[in-house]
């Protein structure tokens, strides 16, 4: 994630332990890594809730889309059996008028 060395690291342990002193040396640690510690839970939630919101959201979208399939097959069946039904129609016009 960072982009940090040893020799970094090192610096920044001499300039805590002259800082803070030996004696809070430890305890200063603990609460670090502990607010360390809960930066990342705090961001992997994050993360977690918004993956969810994710695939929630195509979820919704493929529902959508299916949805949507299935009414143009209704209306293309609609269609099809208009499309058959007018030519009997037509037909039988045809025959009564000849009569």
């Amino acid at each position: 994630m960072f982009d940090i060395g040893f020799t970094e690291l090192l610096l920044v342990f001499v300039v805590t332990l002259l800082v803070v002193g030996p004696e809070k040396l430890p305890g200063v640690a603990q609460k670090m890594g502990r607010f360390l510690g809960q930066i990342k839970r705090t961001f992997n939630q994050i993360k977690h809730d918004v993956e969810q919101e994710l695939e929630i959201e195509a979820v919704k979208a493929k529902l959508k889309e299916n949805a949507m399939a299935e009414e143009a097959r209704q209306l293309a069946a609609e269609m099809s059996k208009t499309i058959d039904i007018e030519p009997k129609n037509k037909d039988n016009k045809d025959k009564d008028s000849d009569d």
